[in-house]
């Protein structure tokens, strides 16, 4: 399967097109708000989220919460990646649980495995934590300086144990790959510490670690078993000069969408792109792409910016006025662009 970085979509909705319309807003719920949504209800005082932009596919029809459910009853699903996933998955368990008796569901939050079950429809949806997808000393314990992190590029083993026998699976892993630096990257085990290392280009230990994700699916996943998805990277938005705006802050205060139709800016690594598209084409199982890059492009307006949390704490006033350091151009608000992307995954699905 080949990847055109310009998509929009998933090649199941090739034929939408960009179109913006009124959106409804979702209520606030305990099973899958956490704390960027919180912010966000703030930033919707403001301006923002009451979402006046909804991606609206033309000639294509996606999903809901109630198709959704309907489609993983009696099903594990497992969504599997960094904290952007983990939006996604938040995305996924609200529009699931929103028709869904509060004595017939339940959540449970770990550090690693978070699981909601609709016991209505006998499914569990769990978010499982692997920023990389291969094993790393930052997979329990996040190590925040990147220049202590090492990656086992190949081996998935302690992760994929949680990944055997489930019906439906969403990877994806990008931003935790882009801090800038070589990646330290190590073949065998962990006992020598840093010993044997080899420092990498991002997109060369990048390919490495998917190619070993890839052979553990081919050799391991019964397709009439598990579908397989994958999430295309999520942008990030830390340069307002890439969508000409040269006296911005990054994404802070942004208030609209992207006009100029194929957007693609320095935060998503066309690289990055095309070793997914490589690699997926070439896999025996097969593996439903969930291409979310393009649409989510034009949506600089769409962050947490300063409408987050540091260290478990809403931002003080202080730093809020310091966006250049404390505006978060990565994650984004919820209810919002993740909620695109379930869309295309239900439309999948």
């Amino acid at each position: 399967m080949s990847i055109p970085p310009s998509s929009s979509s998933s090649s199941s909705s090739s034929s939408a097109s960009k179109t913006m319309k009124p959106a409804s807003r979702l209520d606030p719920s305990p099973f899958g708000r956490h704390h960027r949504e919180r912010s966000s209800k703030d930033k919707a005082d403001d301006f923002l989220i009451d979402d006046r932009f909804d991606f609206d596919p033309e000639e294509c029809s996606v999903g809901n919460g109630k198709n959704c459910t309907e489609e993983t009853e009696r099903k594990k699903g497992v969504v599997c990646g960094d904290s952007l996933q983990r939006g996604q998955w938040q995305s996924f368990v609200c529009m699931v649980e929103s028709i869904i008796p509060d004595d017939k569901k339940s959540m449970k939050r770990g550090r690693i495995i978070s699981v909601f079950t609709a016991k209505e429809y006998n499914t569990t949806i769990e978010f499982y934590w692997a920023p990389f997808l291969v094993e790393s000393n930052s997979d329990v314990h996040i190590i925040g300086d990147p220049k202590k992190r090492i990656l086992k590029v190949d081996s998935v083993a302690r992760h994929a144990k949680h990944w055997i026998g489930v019906d439906i699976i969403v990877f994806n892993t990008y931003v935790w790959w882009m801090s800038g630096l070589k990646i330290k990257s190590l073949w065998g085990s962990f006992a020598n510490g840093e010993d044997g290392y080899e420092e990498l280009d991002a997109p060369v230990a990048y390919r490495i670690g998917l190619k070993t994700w890839a052979n553990w699916v081919d050799s391991t996943v019964n397709p009439n078993r598990t579908r397989v998805f994958f999430t295309t990277m999520s942008p990030t938005h830390q340069r307002s000069i890439d969508w000409g705006n040269k006296e911005g802050i990054k994404c802070f205060n942004e208030t609209r969408p992207v006009a100029k139709k194929g957007h693609w800016g320095t935060g998503s690594d066309r690289r990055m792109m095309k070793a997914v598209s490589d690699i997926v084409e070439r896999m025996k199982v097969p593996v439903a792409v969930i291409n979310i890059t393009q649409i989510s492009e034009y949506r600089v307006d769409a962050h947490s910016s300063v409408y987050t949390e540091t260290g478990g704490k809403l931002l003080t006033d202080e730093q809020k006025a310091d966006p250049l350091h404390h505006a978060d151009c990565i994650h984004w608000c919820l209810p919002g662009v993740p909620d695109t992307w379930n869309q295309i995954f239900f439309a999948l699905l």
